[in-house]
Parts: structure tokens; C-alpha cells; sequence
């Protein structure tokens, strides 16, 4: 096939509904592809119809699918074996037309990131965050043969090259050669960034491999580097050999939408794809490539005109991938097109009857609203979302009509869409404030908080006018110039979810208000109460060293909600009065009888709307170190699961979310719980950057287990969380709207860049590329109120270290 014909699309498979984050392809042109929608999927070539029928879907892993794999026919198993790795730290083995697996393989402790082939028969290869590679040989029971262990940080990707050499590509940053026995033989370094992805090129004597560092680096099997391309953006997430007459041609997908063609060193074509992320690519037998991609939909790209999709189909992809880069500057209501989810999103269900979600939609943002109805409920569309415009264009968002500089969603009632709030800079912003109050029938009582709304989300700062006669349009006094303060009573009441009084303490004892004063205006350490502490920038609050836990709490009270509960449960969960007492003392040590530690498991397995004490129970048990090492040791950790499924963005009970996050900043406290959220960092992050709308309690509990991670971060030395973390918090903490939040993550961002060292530089870049967050970060340094100035102390304190 000549190399001057382009690749064009070809066909287009739906059927997951989340990202597609592995694609691979089989000996007879087949495909295998995994999703974060937890389930693998297998795609028949039908050669006659010229298409991939779904004929097998396999749903045994527990979380996301990382990597898939295709395993040739043997004489044990004549149809082959298809491969699964996943976020749940398991590899599943299938045979290829049974939906359940045959083998379930748990060697790793961590996510299981990579697979790849072997030269031997039933053998295979697996990589994990875990840091360790292995071998496995699959015969009555699959048996780790030899284990990779030698690198610092986690494995994305491992091969076998063709002299038997085993490859492996780490986010130390470097890539490992080793023998079949296990010895590590080199050491290869010249990626600045995580190396993702790995292939080989027999028959040049060379590998390839692609790094987050955007670079493309090719070794001799003796392990010199020979070459270095350049041309992709952004991170670059795989790399796959084609099969073409050039024996060098290799194709790479990346972070930037695209996927790269390259002959002799030469990228010769870019694809742009309409999805944010290209997790995936391969190349099937006749010359095409399979990418799989953030939106859930796999593609085939061919060069052979036969198999061109159709004029609509092209025509439509090409659209597609315009309406995206349009969107990259659009904006409707305030909010930027290109953040909103694509139709994936109508696969998770609602949270509650009457919520409204928008999504991208072929080229449009269209609204939908969540109907409940039982077995019937669905996302019915409401319609077309208009008001959006072309920054590059206007600089403005057009809403009923007219041009703004914003176009703002409130939240006013839980339940009902949001309000739309336009304002211009320069105006009047009491009047602007007044005039939404009237048209929407609003309180007057919410004149302050939406003029202090406006104010913080336009970035502007209120100017008193020359004209000392104006008066306030409802009290017919002086105006009011509000200072920028959380107002915004839309995230919750600050409620004991136990007791239904005052919140619980974030401290070891409740304070005295002079000792609250102290802390705001004084020398006091928020958490401590030791002079520690100080307000201004000269002494610093960074590095934190110390977790920060959740401590008080009533027994008595837990246990008399516990058996409250408890009286109104089915019999299928109810349990015998007198042996909950036992959990009481467990709150405040350890317990003698093993039975008591089995009853809190089997409290946990209460129903959502009922289980949030046992959880506090939890929190305040695992304080005690005895307690803590028991509950981590009993069913291999099953507590930790327990926990975290409460820590999510389908839970739908606030109370399970806050106690939850409380549980696991508790953990920290000890080794055995402090190693068990190490472990589980990476599913820790997913679950909380899912996570939105907390009320005060929430973001507080929230905050604060960011703090603690970036301790652990510290104490471990993990390059790779380093990285994740300097991504993860500043995102997190600019949708946080309560001040101690703020404080806290401003606390954890600044010890993550006081305990980076080497990499300082590094961490340091990735913060400052949220624009968002330093916007927020200044804005937080102007606070004037007493109960302000802590936060923006520590705002300005930060500001320094960026």
C-alpha cells in the first residue's frame, strides 16, 4: 500500500459507555477492547459485511478495565484466551465465548496497568502501579513464574522482544531490560517524564517507546538511544507497530486528540479525533488502526478507499471534530463547552427526580432532565442550549438576545434548573443583583450573598460610587460593600449527622470561642492549638507534618442510633439488641472479643440510608492502633471497600460521604491503615475528584484527607503521586466554597511543594498550569474579615512557593 494515500475513517463501534482504555488487536484482525465502564468487550470481524459485531462482553472486573490482552490458541484452549487487567488490582483470564472468568489471578497490590504478550505458549505478561511486573503460566491454575522487581514507581507498559528480553516502560522514567529469570540487565534513562508505552521492531533489532514527555525515543536491543521524535503536544498514551511495507511505520495517540502516523522518523499525518483523550491504539493485519478513546467509542481508520465509511459518515466525523475544537472556546451560562461531559454521562443515573445535566451532544449542548420512575427511569432531553458564543470571536455570551461578559448558573432550590444571572463588567452590580431578585421572585434577604456571588466569580472588586446619594433598593440605606466571605448557604447546614446539633469538632476537644479567636488572630495552630501557628506570611505553615484526624465523637449516642436503626431493619439485616453494646467500647479501644469486630463488618452491610454510624464507629475504632492493625488485617482488607463505596459520585447520602471521608483520614494514623491508604491511593484520587456538591462538613472532611495523602506523599517519597497530586489538588480545591477548605488545601498544596526536591521544578509547573486555581489563590489573598484572615494567609504564603 503506498505510504501517500491517508488514513480515513472507516467504521465506528458503539457499545461502551464509558472510556475505551484499551484496544488490541487479534491474529485473525478481531478486537478486544476494556473501559472504565468495567467491562471488556469482544468485537468478531464479520469479512463479508466488512464490520465488528459485539459478541461477548465480560464483566467480572470489579473496577475500570486498564488492559486487555489476546492470548493465540493452544491445545488446552483451541479458541485462545482473552485477558483482563483492572483498577481492582485483579487480572481475569476468559476463554473467548464465556462471559465468566475461568481465572482470577491476584498476585498484584495495586492496579493492574499493563499486559503483553510472551514467545511461549499460555504464558503472559502483567505490569502494575504496584511497581512489580510478572510472569504468569497458565495450566490447570495460572502460577507467577518470575516477578520484575526493581523500579520506583508504577509500570504502564511490558514486552517481550524477540531475543526474550523483557522491556518494561515505568513512571520512574526510565525503561527496564531484564532476563527471562528476572535479573534487571539495564537501566535505560532519557525520558523526562513517565514512559507509558512500549513496542517492538524485530526486525530492525530496536524498540520504541512514548513518554509523557511528548518524546518518542528509539533503542537498540544493546540499549542505545538512536533516535528521538518529536511532534506530539502533549503526553503521548501508546504506540503501536503498523503493518505496512516500511519496516519502521508506527502509529502513537496522545493527550492533544490526535493520533500520528510515522514512516522513517517522519510524522506524515495527524488524525484529530472529537474526544479529549486517545487512551489507545493498534493496527489490525490489513494496514488499519483501532484507537480507543475518552468518549467511549472505538474507531477503525483505514487508507484503502474500499473501506472508507460513507460520505455521511465522514461528513459527520468532520464535524465532530470541528464542533470540539469550537467548543474549546465556547462557553454557555458561564460555563465552558468543552468541560461538559458527551453522551457517556447518560449512563449514570440521576440522583434524584427533576436534575438537570448538559452535555456536548453533535456539536451542540443540550439539556436533560432525570425522570424517576422506577424500573422506567431515565434522562428525558429538554432541549438545545443556547447562549453560546465564540470567545475568539466576541469576548461575549449571548443570553436572551443580548451580549455579556457572563452568564452565571445559581443554584437556588435543590430540585429545579439553575438561574441565569447575566452580568457585564462595569455595571452596577447592586443593581444587576436587584434586578435578578425581582425577575425571579427571590427573597430580598439574597441581596448580599448574589452581589458577593458576582463579585467573586467575574474576579471583580466593588468601587463605591462618587455619588454618595444612592440608596440600598430594599432598606433604603447607604450601600453595603461586601468583603468576599462564604456565603453561599446553598452547600448545607453544618450538622452533626449523629446528633443533629453543632458540627463535630475538627480538633482533638471542642474550643472555648476565645480559643477560636486565638486561632483566627493569633499565634495558634488550627489544628493543635499550640503556638505553632501564625497568621503572617514571614513564618511559614508548610511543610504540615502531622495527619490531621477526626476525633470527637458520644458513643452513647452512635449506639443509640445504631439500635434505633436497627429496630426498623428487615430481618435479613436486624441483629440481636444486646451484642451491639460491645461496639461502644470498640469506640475507645480495642476490644477482647473477635465477635465484636465481625458485628461492625456485618453493620456495614447495612443499607445506605441506615449505615452511617456503623461507619462513624469505624472512625472513631481505628484510632487506636490495636484497632486500627485488627480491622485492616480482618478479610484481607475488605474494611478499606467497605468505606471507600461510600466515597463516590453516585452515593447519595451526604452523611455516608462525610463520615466515609472522616474514616479514611483516620486510618493514616497507624501503620497498618496508613499503609492500606497508600496502597489505594490512586482509587482514593479517582473517587474524590468525582465527588461535588459537599456541604460545609463534607469539603472540610474532604480537604482534609487531601492534607493527609500529600503527608503520606511525603513520607513515601513516590515520584508518580507527586505528579498525580499536582494535578489532582489544585483542580479539587477550586470547586471547594467553605473557608476552612480552603485553608486545609491550601495547607496540602503548599507541603507538596515543600517535600518535592528533585522534582520541585516539576510540581511547581504543573500547579501554575491551573489557571483557575491561581485566580481563586489571589482572590482569597484579599480577605479582609477576621474570619478570613487565616485562609489568606495561607493563600499569600503559597503564592510565594509558586
Amino acid at each position: 500500500m503506498s505510504s501517500n494515500k491517508e488514513f480515513k475513517l472507516s467504521k465506528t463501534l458503539y457499545g461502551h459507555s464509558l472510556d475505551v482504555r484499551s484496544v488490541v488487536v487479534t491474529p485473525n484482525g478481531d478486537l478486544i477492547s476494556g473501559s472504565r465502564d468495567k467491562t471488556a468487550k469482544f468485537w468478531r470481524y464479520e469479512p463479508l459485511r466488512g464490520s465488528f459485531e459485539e459478541v461477548m462482553t465480560y464483566r467480572d472486573q470489579k473496577n475500570f478495565v486498564a488492559c486487555v490482552l489476546y492470548l493465540d490458541p493452544t491445545e488446552e484452549f483451541p479458541n485462545g484466551l482473552v485477558v483482563t487487567g483492572g483498577n481492582d488490582n485483579i487480572i481475569l483470564v476468559y476463554k473467548p465465548s464465556e462471559p465468566f472468568a475461568t481465572f482470577t489471578i491476584k498476585e498484584h497490590t495495586n492496579t493492574v496497568s499493563c499486559l503483553g504478550r510472551t514467545t511461549e505458549s499460555n504464558m503472559f505478561l502483567s505490569g502494575s502501579w504496584d511497581t512489580t511486573g510478572k510472569c504468569f503460566k497458565i495450566a490447570s491454575t495460572p502460577k507467577c513464574v518470575v516477578s520484575f522487581i526493581g523500579h520506583t514507581a508504577a509500570i504502564w507498559s511490558i514486552i517481550q522482544l524477540r531475543n526474550g528480553q523483557i522491556v518494561t516502560a515505568s513512571a520512574d522514567k526510565t525503561l527496564g531490560v531484564w532476563n527471562s529469570t528476572g535479573q534487571k540487565l539495564l537501566s535505560l534513562s532519557g525520558h523526562t517524564d513517565c514512559v507509558r508505552s512500549v513496542t517492538d521492531f524485530p526486525e530492525l533489532g530496536t524498540f520504541v517507546s512514548v513518554a509523557n514527555d511528548a518524546a518518542i525515543k528509539v533503542w537498540s536491543y544493546t540499549g542505545e538511544n538512536i533516535n528521538t521524535y518529536y511532534g506530539h503536544s502533549s503526553y503521548i498514551y501508546s504506540i503501536a507497530k503498523c503493518r505496512a511495507a516500511v519496516p519502521d511505520a508506527f502509529v502513537t495517540s496522545d493527550e492533544d486528540r490526535t493520533v500520528k502516523y510515522w514512516e522513517n522518523g517522519e510524522n506524515l499525518q495527524s488524525i484529530t479525533l472529537p474526544a479529549q483523550s486517545v487512551w489507545s491504539v493498534d493496527c489490525l493485519p490489513n494496514g488499519d488502526v483501532v484507537t480507543g478513546s475518552s468518549d467511549g467509542v472505538i474507531r477503525v481508520f483505514t487508507r484503502d478507499k474500499s473501506r472508507f465509511a460513507d460520505e455521511g459518515a465522514l461528513t459527520k466525523f468532520t464535524e465532530d471534530v470541528a464542533a470540539l475544537e469550537r467548543q474549546s472556546l465556547q462557553e454557555i451560562g458561564g460555563v465552558k463547552v468543552s468541560d461538559l461531559p458527551g453522551t457517556e454521562a447518560l449512563y449514570d443515573p440521576g440522583k434524584k427526580s427533576g436534575q438537570m445535566k448538559m452535555i456536548r451532544e453533535s456539536g451542540k449542548v443540550v439539556a436533560y432532565t432525570w425522570i424517576s420512575d422506577g424500573d422506567n427511569s431515565h434522562w428525558e432531553k429538554v432541549g438545545d442550549v443556547m447562549g453560546g458564543t465564540d470567545k475568539e470571536d466576541s469576548g461575549k455570551t449571548v443570553f436572551e438576545g443580548k451580549a455579556y461578559d457572563f452568564v452565571f448558573s445559581v443554584d437556588v432550590e435543590d430540585g429545579k434548573p439553575p438561574l441565569k444571572l447575566p452580568y457585564n463588567k462595569g455595571e452596577d452590580v447592586y443593581q444587576t443583583a436587584h434586578a435578578f431578585i425581582t425577575k425571579n421572585f427571590l427573597p430580598a434577604e439574597y441581596l448580599e450573598q448574589i452581589v458577593d456571588f458576582i463579585l467573586k466569580n467575574s474576579k471583580e472588586q466593588y468601587v463605591p460610587p462618587t455619588n454618595n446619594a444612592y440608596q440600598d433598593p430594599f432598606t433604603g440605606g447607604s450601600r453595603y460593600t461586601p468583603s468576599y466571605q462564604d456565603t453561599n448557604t446553598s452547600m448545607g447546614v453544618n450538622v452533626d449527622p449523629l446528633t443533629g446539633g453543632a458540627s463535630y469538632s475538627t480538633n482533638g476537644a471542642p474550643k472555648s470561642s476565645a480559643s477560636s479567636t486565638s486561632v483566627l488572630g493569633g499565634n495558634t495552630d488550627p489544628f493543635t492549638g499550640d503556638s505553632s501557628y501564625s497568621t503572617t506570611p514571614q513564618n511559614t505553615l508548610f511543610p504540615v507534618k502531622t495527619y490531621r484526624t477526626f476525633d470527637t465523637g458520644d458513643p452513647e449516642v452512635i449506639i443509640k442510633k445504631i439500635k434505633e436503626f436497627n429496630s426498623k431493619l428487615s430481618e435479613d439485616f436486624k441483629l440481636p439488641e444486646n451484642e451491639l453494646e460491645a461496639l461502644g467500647s470498640v469506640c475507645q479501644g480495642p476490644s477482647s472479643d473477635p465477635a465484636t469486630y465481625e458485628l461492625l463488618f456485618r453493620l456495614l452491610d447495612w443499607p445506605e440510608d441506615v449505615v452511617f454510624p456503623a461507619l462513624d464507629v469505624v472512625r472513631m475504632a481505628i484510632r487506636d492502633p490495636t484497632n486500627n492493625e485488627v480491622l485492616v488485617a480482618s478479610h484481607e482488607g475488605a474494611i478499606f471497600g467497605k468505606i471507600m463505596r461510600h466515597i463516590k459520585a453516585s452515593s447519595n447520602i451526604p452523611n455516608n460521604v462525610i463520615v466515609a471521608l472522616r474514616a479514611v483520614c483516620n486510618f493514616c494514623l497507624h501503620e497498618a491503615g496508613e499503609s492500606l491508604v497508600f496502597d489505594n491511593r490512586f482509587d482514593i484520587v479517582e473517587d474524590l475528584t468525582s465527588l461535588s456538591r459537599l456541604n460545609k462538613n463534607g469539603q472540610i472532611a474532604l480537604a482534609t484527607l487531601l492534607l493527609n495523602l500529600t503527608i503520606l506523599c511525603g513520607k513515601k517519597s513516590d515520584d508518580l503521586w507527586f505528579s498525580v497530586l499536582a494535578q489532582v489538588l489544585p483542580d479539587v480545591i477550586t470547586k471547594l466554597t467553605e473557608l476552612e477548605a480552603h485553608f486545609r488545601g491550601y495547607l496540602a498544596v503548599g507541603t507538596l511543594i515543600a517535600q518535592a526536591n528533585a522534582n520541585r521544578v516539576e510540581i511547581v509547573a504543573k500547579i501554575n498550569e491551573n489557571q483557575e486555581f491561581l485566580r481563586t489563590l489571589q482572590l482569597y489573598t484579599l480577605g479582609c474579615s477576621e474570619a478570613e484572615s487565616k485562609r489568606s494567609s495561607c493563600a499569600k504564603q503559597l503564592q510565594l512557593l509558586l
